[in-house]
């Protein structure tokens, strides 16, 4: 089973167990873009990217052994491209390069365990 790991602040992490939340949005940029896409090659020979196929996605809450960690079915994950009012998407350059602005949504399903809560 493929797993996403991720920090989380401890009232996003209650919030995800009492079920007041639902979705994870993570930014995607140069620097971590292999952790949440894939990049892939179309029917046409052009370059596109979709979501890498992780099954759950595993929270910590800190940086000791002895951490609150929880983990989470992930139901749905989609890449979201983020768009200013007249629909064109928002850019930005970094390193001389230019890049879409872009977030990761995962739609979380249930629980799949807990520790040190």
């Amino acid at each position: 089973m493929s797993i996403l790991t991720l920090q989380i602040k401890k009232e996003f992490l209650d919030k995800i167990l009492s079920g007041e939340k639902v979705e994870e949005y993570r930014e995607i940029r140069p620097k971590n873009s292999t952790k949440y896409i894939e990049y892939f090659t179309t029917k046409d020979g052009e370059e596109d990217v979709k979501p890498r196929p992780y099954k759950t996605i595993q929270f910590f809450n800190g940086y000791k052994g002895h951490r609150p960690e929880v983990i989470v079915k992930i139901k749905a994950a989609e890449i979201e491209y983020i768009i200013d009012e007249n629909e064109n998407f928002i850019e930005y350059e970094e390193n001389g390069e230019i890049f879409l602005t872009a977030q990761m949504v995962y739609t979380l399903g249930k629980v799949i365990s807990k520790k040190n809560i």
